[in-house]
């Protein structure tokens, strides 16, 4: 595989980073957005095991509905320039992604079977996001060390 098959290579692995942060949040959007639209009475409240909103919580959730749709803008905004805006995936890792998972843990240590479930699609998607920073990183250094070509200037 030649220079440049490698270099699309990678980016094709970069836009999937994106898109599994841009599914994962549209999902997890989708789904406090039913939540908060019908608290009480969704299949949701039973495979999720949600209690019923106090006030409280209920304004907690319009935060998280509105940060959640935003995020998967900000993600679908990123992937149109993968390498530029690849600060965007660290971002998405921490405090993001890092935090997520350490509540899933705290889940499963309460007892919520279904966290162990949702920790394993995280930590497969912190990874796959990971390399694709890397790999952004990567090409970005590789991109800088190259020489300059005087010749094609005006």
């Amino acid at each position: 595989m030649n220079e440049l098959q490698t270099k699309n290579v990678k980016i094709i692995f970069i836009h999937i980073a994106y898109w599994v942060g841009i599914i994962l949040d549209l999902l997890s959007a989708i789904a406090s957005t039913i939540y908060m639209l019908s608290p009480n009475e969704t299949f949701i409240n039973t495979i999720m095991k949600f209690p019923p909103l106090s006030e409280g919580t209920f304004v907690i959730l319009i935060t998280e509905t509105a940060l959640m749709w935003g995020w998967t803008a900000l993600l679908f905004w990123a992937d149109r320039k993968p390498i530029e805006r690849r600060g965007v995936l660290l971002l998405t890792l921490v405090p993001v992604l890092s935090i997520i998972i350490m509540n899933t843990i705290i889940g499963l240590v309460q007892g919520n079977p279904y966290m162990s479930y949702v920790r394993l699609i995280l930590i497969v998607a912190f990874a796959i996001v990971l390399t694709g920073f890397i790999l952004a990183q990567l090409i970005v250094k590789k991109e800088s060390m190259e020489p300059v070509d005087s010749s094609s200037t005006v």
